[in-house]
């Protein structure tokens, strides 16, 4: 097939893809839920009819092997879980570029196994941890994350006993990787930039840091109306001072993103004083120290803002990422590969966490952008053009032969 071909097919696959949801009208699936077994119906017909060996392996990651000439194998592949109300192509494009590659590849044996995964979660929607799929490959799964309990009360163990799974094989999920070259991951880029540079294709250099903080503002509640505005204890107006200092911020700061994503006021009464507000912090930056002095700074500045109203700061959770560097040698190969078929030479970062980040501590990684136009993703509206999907295949392909 032509590689026009093969993105049509990839796109229309996409299209059935989206049909496998837990919630009708909307795109959602998430870890091991119901839709996934259908999921892994269509991706197994579909790595089968490109030639590979399919296998599922203990936490759900369903791995499509084209046999080459060995001993050693490449990796690629993305995730097939949404967050809720999802686009069509964040995560399952990789995968179905994966196997378009083998489809192109087909009976010409490269000199490695080529393995396509599609990871059983990167999202972290259903039991509020990300990368579950990526972290039993890469041998980082512990025993204790099987005890996680989701909104139903079902703990993951359970989750994926009732996949058909046991979850007591969990580290016969790991690859060995002495016998691994590498992994490179193709997906949307998710933001403008690609689309701002009039280019298709980008060769990323590596994944932005992350510091995710959930805490709150703890005042005092009070009636709205017999309450004088002087003395107020308000958590929402301390919040609302935070918003205001995070985006100036991270204005200030090249390349920083500062975000408040979520905030849950309580009691949440239309005439009651927020006597608490729940709220999330979510700062990022491709340079580590400049990361980490953000981060320091913005927590100093809401523990400052809570002792001058007479309020309470309370961190619930912490959790980091580190910024993660792709391999320069696979990075120039698939940069070369962009050349070799007319596209210019153009590196970026992702803004993004990706699968590649828990890869990239065991492996060497590569990442292959696609452009997403208008940037949006993570939004039923998300989309790709054809021509950059079928760009990207034949990209890939060059890549996979050069490396």
């Amino acid at each position: 097939m032509k590689f026009n071909d093969l993105a049509q097919q990839a796109l229309q696959r996409a299209d059935e893809l989206a049909t496998c949801t837990e919630t009708p009208g909307i795109l959602k699936r998430t870890f091991l839920s119901d839709p996934m077994k259908k999921t892994h119906e269509l991706v197994r017909s579909w790595m089968q009819n490109a030639g590979m060996q399919v296998r599922v392996d203990a936490l759900g990651n369903i791995v499509g092997r084209l046999q080459g000439k060995g001993p050693k194998a490449f990796l690629t592949g993305s995730h097939l879980d949404t967050v809720p109300d999802a686009g069509k192509y964040d995560g399952m494009l990789g995968v179905l570029i994966g196997i378009a590659a083998a489809e192109a590849i087909g009976t010409q044996n490269l000199n490695f196994h080529f393995d396509t995964i599609g990871f059983s979660d990167e999202e972290g929607v259903r039991y509020k941890m990300p990368y579950l799929g990526s972290l039993a490959i890469s041998g980082l799964f512990k025993e204790e994350f099987l005890s996680r309990v989701d909104d139903k009360g079902i703990t993951m163990a359970d989750a994926i006993k009732n996949f058909g799974l046991n979850p007591a094989d969990y580290k016969s999920a790991a690859y060995n990787f002495a016998e691994v070259k590498g992994f490179a991951e193709v997906h949307i880029e998710q933001g403008p930039v690609l689309e701002a540079q009039k280019l298709a294709l980008g060769a990323v250099t590596g994944l932005v840091g992350q510091s995710r903080i959930k805490l709150y503002f703890r005042g005092l509640a009070g009636h709205a109306g017999t309450t004088p505005m002087p003395g107020r204890l308000d958590a929402f107006a301390a919040l609302s001072e935070l918003a205001v200092f995070v985006e100036k911020y991270g204005l200030s700061i090249p390349h920083l993103v500062a975000t408040i994503g979520m905030a849950q006021v309580r009691p949440g009464g239309a005439n009651v004083i927020p006597g608490e507000v729940y709220f999330s912090l979510d700062i990022r930056h491709g340079d580590q120290p400049v990361l980490d002095q953000a981060t320091e700074v913005i927590l100093a500045e809401a523990e400052h803002i809570a002792k001058r109203r007479g309020i309470k700061m309370a961190i619930e959770t912490k959790e980091s990422q580190a910024v993660v560097k792709c391999d320069e040698h696979l990075v120039n190969k698939m940069a070369q590969a962009m050349e070799k078929h007319g596209h210019q030479h153009f590196h970026l970062a992702s803004g993004a966490g990706h699968d590649t980040a828990i890869l990239s501590k065991v492996t060497p990684t590569a990442m292959l952008f696609i452009r997403s136009p208008g940037g949006i993703s993570h939004n039923p509206i998300e989309t790709v053009n054809v021509e950059d999907v079928a760009a990207a295949i034949e990209v890939f392909v060059s890549f996979l032969r050069s490396v």
